[in-house]
């Protein structure tokens, strides 16, 4: 079905993370040319470890997968973190930080990929939001939720500017996906998570990237400024 992937230049951020590698394994399967990267170590092919907070890095990065293949087909914007502190007891300092990963190395990966994509023409971007965004979650951090929101606002921009482009960007909001990021989460939480899905579970990282990969493909050429929920039907 996703034949199309075959050789064309994703970037992947996040790309250690449970949906980001999910997300990479996904296009490799259809023989993609994919870049990850992660301030995490990792290995394999055209993975490049670095904090996306640096601007220096991202235009490293970017002028790294410029340089060698000439193009970037897809960005996956995945990197994100979810800290779950009380608002009350939230600081300036981590305020600053899940911003300055979550959207502000966001804006700027996107802002450098987006001058590629321009030129030539083309390009699909998928960004990471969350059902939080949208609802203001309830075990997540108000950070966390406000830092999404403005991702599912920010998509819709890139979609006006992109279009006369060739340019598409969509977004996906996971909702209780079955990963790292739900350490923390009390039993008592994660038996309300439960009851409170109307599918009953959790979701897979597999299930979010699939629509991601949807998303990217042609399958969906006349799709942008969307933002498609992943959640079992927790937000109906």
């Amino acid at each position: 079905m996703f034949s199309e992937f075959k050789d064309q230049v994703v970037l992947v951020t996040g790309a250690a993370g449970g949906i980001g590698s999910a997300v990479v394994k996904e296009f490799e399967k259809y023989q993609a040319m994919v870049y990850k990267t992660d301030i995490k170590p990792g290995d394999g092919t055209n993975y490049i470890q670095g904090d996306l907070r640096n601007n220096d890095f991202i235009h490293q990065l970017v002028g790294q997968v410029w340089q060698e293949k000439g193009r970037i087909d897809i960005l996956i914007n995945s990197a994100g973190i979810c800290p779950r502190t009380p608002l009350s007891e939230i600081t300036p300092e981590e305020w600053n930080d899940v911003m300055d990963i979550n959207l502000t190395s966001l804006f700027f990966l996107t802002q450098a990929v987006m001058d590629i994509m321009k030129k030539q023409k083309s390009g699909v971007i998928v960004n990471l939001s969350s059902i939080a965004g949208k609802n203001g979650g309830t075990t997540v951090g108000a950070h966390y939720s406000a830092s999404k929101a403005a991702i599912e606002c920010f998509t819709k921009t890139l979609a006006k500017t992109g279009a006369p482009y060739g340019i598409r960007a969509n977004a996906v909001a996971p909702g209780i996906i079955d990963t790292d990021m739900q350490m923390g989460v009390t039993k008592e939480q994660m038996d309300h998570f439960h009851k409170s899905i109307p599918m009953k579970r959790l979701g897979s990282s597999a299930e979010v990237a699939g629509m991601i990969l949807v998303l990217a493909s042609s399958l969906a050429s006349y799709v942008t400024g969307t933002n498609i929920d992943i959640d079992g039907g927790l937000n109906i």
